[in-house]
């Protein structure tokens, strides 16, 4: 149950990362939002960076339970 949990909020913590790089695009650009959510910039920034937040919030679950 405890792999479970934490490979549910790795999903969600990455997708959250993603959807706020997206918004934020999305307000500094003339673009529509799914195509902000498209954008190389943000897949090429989220492939780099975008795991980061996943691997903290994740360490921090496994150390805390």
């Amino acid at each position: 149950m405890k792999r479970t949990k934490i490979m549910v909020v790795a999903t969600a913590t990455f997708l959250l990362t993603w959807l706020i790089l997206g918004t934020i695009v999305y307000l500094l650009s003339d673009s529509t939002m799914k195509s902000a959510m498209s954008n190389m910039g943000v897949i090429s920034l989220m492939m780099i960076f975008g795991w980061l937040p996943s691997v903290i919030v994740c360490v921090d679950l496994s150390e805390r339970d």
